[in-house]
């Protein structure tokens, strides 16, 4: 099954470089840019897009806002004062663009959550990127539920013929302290797979393959971990940790954090463990990939193994897993994403203190598609 990497080499760039990049690359009246980003009290949301016009004042830039309601008893609305602040904002940065919103739908009239499928269908066709020669997703201030299935589906539309040479661009504002201080609140009961990538873990004819499941940990993340666990009932369980990251100790921070989890409830092999730079997501692909071929070869005395992946970490470590299971899946094989869903978030520190937090972000950019890789 072993085959050569996609993203072997790859681009990626951040700070005062991804600055430079953008400058470059993209300040032309010659470009067309798709700028999209979702909409929310997260500070982080419009760092890439004043990175963009500060950069990048010739290019033709439109914007997709993406929107989504996690209904009425959300904490997140105790926080409708930022929300206001970053939408005010917003129409001051995007003044004299042209600006569409696309409104996710969370749950279905029969009260499910549809999230993924929702956010799936939020690009159809690759025409509609006809005029456009650079997609920017930032992914800063969208759930893992939401730009998971985004990205896999621009990726989808990007490999078309009749976009080939388009650019996608993922944007992360990386803040592992911020992410930290923002928490889960009403976890759902049950976890559930991502859409696409719901593999072969619930068709019955596919129990006998060995499940190896491969959880990217993150903080405060316990609730989480268990019912994900519940539902996938993996055999073999390969935690990934972020190694090296800006705090030193924040992978054995993890392993204590998780440790009944882990070695109590669960004997979880140390030599299981997977290190990735929480850097750099190409780093995580590449490790989740060579990982999951050793475990399809391994076992294909047993018919192979159901791989799942659960990306309950930061916003680069989970592009990191999306890149993985695209191409998995685009190589047919049966890969699924097991996530659960939150009914809102909650703030841990003041006011005061997120601003100071958010300002210690670094924005990242990865190139996925397009010139950089053609032949």
């Amino acid at each position: 099954m072993t085959s050569p990497l996609r993203w072997e080499t790859y681009f990626r760039c951040f700070g005062p470089d991804l600055e430079t990049f953008l400058a470059e690359r993209l300040n032309s009246d010659k470009r067309t840019v798709r700028f999209i980003l979702g909409f929310g009290f997260d500070p982080r949301m419009l760092t890439g897009i004043r990175t963009l016009k500060s950069q990048c004042p010739n290019a033709k830039i439109e914007v997709d806002l993406i929107r989504f309601d996690e209904g009425m008893k959300s904490p997140s609305h105790e926080y409708k004062s930022l929300s206001e602040a970053n939408w005010n904002d917003f129409k001051t940065l995007t003044s004299g663009w042209k600006v569409s919103e696309r409104l996710i739908a969370m749950y279905s009239p029969q009260n499910r959550r549809i999230t993924a499928k929702s956010a799936e269908g939020l690009y159809k066709l690759a025409s509609e990127f006809e005029p456009v020669t650079d997609i920017i997703v930032d992914v800063s201030a969208l759930p893992r539920s939401v730009f998971m299935p985004v990205v896999a589906k621009l990726l989808h539309l990007c490999d078309r013929p009749e976009c080939k040479s388009k650019n996608l661009i993922v944007f992360a504002n990386e803040n592992a302290e911020l992410d930290s201080a923002i928490l889960e609140e009403g976890i759902d009961e049950e976890a559930d797979y991502v859409h696409p990538f719901r593999g072969d873990a619930e068709r019955e004819a596919m129990a006998s393959k060995p499940r190896v499941w491969f959880p990217l940990l993150g903080e405060n993340q316990s609730v989480q971990l268990k019912r994900v666990s519940e539902l996938v009932k993996a055999e073999e369980i390969c935690p990934l940790l972020p190694a090296p990251s800006a705090d030193p100790r924040r992978g054995d921070k993890l392993v204590l954090e998780h440790r009944s989890f882990l070695f109590d409830e669960h004997s979880v092999d140390p030599r299981n463990f997977l290190y990735a730079s929480e850097a750099n997501p190409f780093e995580v692909y590449r490790r989740l990939m060579r990982a999951i071929y050793h475990y399809s070869d391994t076992l294909k005395p047993l018919g192979g193994a159901n791989a799942i992946l659960s990306a309950l970490s930061s916003k680069l470590i989970s592009v990191g897993a999306i890149l993985a299971a695209y191409e998995l899946k685009s190589q047919k094989s049966k890969i699924a994403i097991a996530h659960i869903e939150s009914h809102g978030y909650k703030i841990s520190i003041s006011e005061d203190e997120l601003a100071d937090v958010a300002s210690r972000g670094v924005l990242h950019g990865m190139w996925l598609t397009g010139e950089c890789y053609e032949d």
